[in-house]
């Protein structure tokens, strides 16, 4: 399967191979976008329930073009013509549908334009993102070492270099320096 985008006139249209019909998805305002980008940057994060994401992606792309994605299409095509619309009407526009689609589309594409809206907003998902149970048990593994207590720079030194003590000095008061 085969999907690409265009722009039409403001309109993003997304084409699948083997569906005559392109999907025409008109942009949200502003305003709409940027809440829906904090919705589904919150439930990436674990934030809010994954049971939002639907809500989601029927505002990003219409209720008529929701409905007929669910109507004529598998989900694995669904998917690539719902998150390629969401990307769309975020900060990202056509960077996000082409990051989508170069990376391959379904996961893989998803994870590419995740990325690059996370590096646009300047957050990053491994501090919004709470542990999964693989990382825990990575972390069980190669637990980290405690670290030391803090320490002064001279005890930090070798032990030879921390007894010495500062050189006298040998001149006299009132005496000239040589």
């Amino acid at each position: 399967m085969t999907t690409t985008a265009t722009l039409q006139g403001r309109n993003l249209a997304i084409h699948i191979d083997g569906i005559e019909e392109p999907f025409i998805i008109p942009p949200l305002g502003g305003r709409r976008g940027q809440a829906l980008t904090n919705l589904f940057i919150e439930i990436v994060a674990s934030q809010r329930p994954g049971s939002e994401m639907e809500a989601v992606l029927e505002e990003a792309v219409g209720a008529a073009v929701y409905e007929r994605v669910q109507d004529e299409l598998s989900l694995s095509e669904g998917q690539s013509v719902l998150l390629p619309a969401f990307y769309w009407q975020t900060v990202l526009g056509m960077d996000g549908v082409n990051a989508y689609l170069s990376g391959g589309e379904g996961m893989a594409g998803a994870k590419k334009a995740l990325l690059l809206l996370t590096m646009s907003l300047g957050i990053s998902l491994t501090q919004t993102a709470p542990s999964t149970a693989l990382e825990h048990l990575i972390q069980l593994q190669a637990p980290t070492p405690p670290t030391a207590a803090s320490t002064t720079a001279s005890e930090r030194l070798p032990a030879n270099k921390r007894s010495r003590k500062p050189k006298q000095s040998t001149t006299t008061p009132g005496a000239s320096p040589q």
